[in-house]
């Protein structure tokens, strides 16, 4: 075992225990909150953006920005609390063992992500830029399978789709916004 391993299986005990303490249902709030937080200030930001200039008459070339922003946290917020809400309910109904112990696994697993993420990216840096040596895990147990999970779901994420609607997003009515 590798000192990354070491440092790897500190991340997943720490995220094991926030998961353990939050449970699945709110952790998984907290993820589709900010999935559905994206996905809807992408999809409404331009009508925000409307209301925004309807009521209290803001014209900024920053208004596409600030009504993404808007839209994003409100969503997410409203996200959080059917969370809350569902965990009562799951507490009522005496899930709240079932939904600690597979809290804890939902926070291994997106720590996993998050550090498949990290080492792809240090990764493809390091072949044009030398920032870790070449045998950099070659000790470790976790740093292959970890480094294969991002690429493994990557295929089944529809990022040019939401490039182009982002870019469009921020892009449209430049003309007509006053600064």
């Amino acid at each position: 075992m590798s000192i990354l391993d070491i440092i790897l299986l500190a991340f997943f005990i720490y995220a094991g225990f926030k998961g353990f303490r939050k449970g699945f249902i709110r952790q998984a709030a907290g993820l589709v909150g900010l999935i559905i937080g994206i996905w809807g200030a992408i999809r409404f930001s331009e009508f925000t953006a409307g209301l925004l200039t309807e009521h209290f008459s803001i014209t900024t070339k920053y208004l596409p920005l600030i009504a993404f922003a808007i839209t994003f946290a409100a969503l997410v917020i409203a996200i959080h609390f059917i969370g809350v809400l569902l965990e009562g309910i799951g507490n009522l109904v005496f899930l709240g063992l079932v939904n600690k112990l597979l809290g804890t696994l939902f926070g291994i697993l997106k720590t996993a992500l998050i550090f498949s993420v990290i080492l792809l990216l240090i990764s493809k840096v390091s072949d044009r830029v030398k920032i870790i040596p070449d045998d950099f895990g070659q000790d470790s147990i976790l740093y292959n399978p970890i480094k294969k999970i991002a690429p493994s779901i990557y295929p089944y994420l529809k990022f040019d789709e939401i490039k182009g609607t982002l870019e469009d997003t921020f892009t449209q009515d430049k003309d007509n916004i006053e600064i």
